[in-house]
């Protein structure tokens, strides 16, 4: 069977120090942090690096309003200058800071710290800050927040034992809505004005609107992986990948162990499901049809890849060496268009077409 890598489908790769912990897309920037502390910004459209720049690490979530990107690393939140890469301000805060998001005016970060003696996190606290890098409010939560994510103008944390489920945090503290089931949190994503949908250990998959569970799912195994676009589809630590029933309730099973999953370009679609799964160090990178799935094709990669965002015609991909792919949807429908013989390469004809493509604006 040829085999067809990820990198003959990428219009350029780009790369930081260190495995890429996040990559994000805002307008025509993209944006990519590593755990070992590098983040650097490029234009997109051409590739071109726009800036770099270097903390202590690790780097664990970004993200942005119009004007500056937001970034946590080790004990820190970072406010950046967008274009400019101006470190604008930057707040120590307890413990490791995990998630940020931007909603109303504040920037809100969770953060955790890990208990040794019992193995897992047991302390997590809830932070809210201005744009002039003030702390306005800190609240501790029972348990690390596995997700974080806004729902008409508060915050939705997923949550970790020793409570589990999920808490509701605004500027009048915290909530912990009653359930049925609390079962630990893996996974989140949505808000805004769609649902929260946070997947769980034992395979269960929490629906929340208006800040109240409206469905409960049960897929076979720990969720891994989730991303929502008129209905959810997760990735499993069997393999397996299923969609919600507002995409037809389909599973298909896919080898190794799932790692990244998002909605982004599809071939004749609107949108398709993007799918890595890993398995000795190395991907297998799928593209689902979102409403049956069916895999339309696949690509292999030398490395693991661990981090994935898209935003309008374009999906990057980050993997544990550094390396970022960006692949548009334009250029990925062309090149699919061709003979599979030609997509395919050889090590010498990978390296050649690497070397061709670092030189789009970089």
């Amino acid at each position: 069977m040829t085999v067809v890598s990820l990198e003959s489908y990428s219009s350029y790769v780009r790369e930081v120090e260190g495995e890429c912990a996040f990559v994000r897309v805002s307008n025509n920037l993209l944006f990519a942090g590593s755990r070992t502390g590098e983040v650097a910004c490029w234009d997109i459209s051409r590739g071109v690096e726009l800036w770099r720049l270097n903390f202590e690490g690790p780097c664990s979530d970004s993200d942005y309003d119009d004007e500056i990107f937001f970034l946590t690393e080790s004990d820190n939140i970072h406010a950046i200058g967008k274009h400019s890469g101006e470190v604008i301000w930057s707040v120590i805060l307890e413990g490791s800071s995990d998630f940020v998001r931007v909603c109303n005016g504040f920037v809100w970060v969770t953060t955790s710290v890990y208990n040794f003696e019992i193995q897992d996190y047991s302390e997590g606290v809830a932070w809210q800050i201005d744009f002039e890098g003030e702390v306005r409010n800190r609240w501790e939560t029972v348990g690390r927040a596995w997700s974080l994510s806004e729902q008409e103008g508060k915050m939705i944390l997923g949550l970790s034992r020793p409570k589990s489920g999920f808490a509701i945090v605004s500027e009048n503290g915290v909530e912990y809505p009653e359930l049925e089931q609390r079962q630990p949190v893996t996974i989140g994503i949505g808000g805004e004005e769609g649902p929260v949908v946070l997947g769980h250990s034992d395979g269960t998959i929490s629906e929340i609107i208006e800040h109240r569970v409206i469905s409960v799912s049960q897929v076979e195994s720990s969720v891994r992986a989730i991303d929502y676009f008129g209905g959810w589809v997760v990735g499993m630590e069997s393999g397996n990948v299923s969609s919600s029933e507002d995409l037809g309730s389909w599973s298909t099973n896919l080898s190794g162990v799932i790692d990244v999953l998002r909605f982004g370009p599809s071939l004749v679609t609107k949108k398709g499901v993007w799918v890595s799964s890993s398995s000795n160090g190395e991907s297998t990178i799928f593209l689902i049809d979102p409403l049956g799935g069916n895999v339309e094709f696949e690509m292999s990669h030398h490395s693991r890849i661990v981090s994935a965002f898209s935003d309008e015609g374009v999906i990057c991909f980050g993997d544990d060496a550094g390396c970022i792919f960006v692949l548009e949807g334009e250029v990925l429908r062309r090149r699919f268009s061709r003979p599979v013989e030609e997509m395919s390469e050889g090590e010498g004809s990978s390296e050649m077409r690497r070397k061709i493509r670092g030189l789009r604006g970089g």
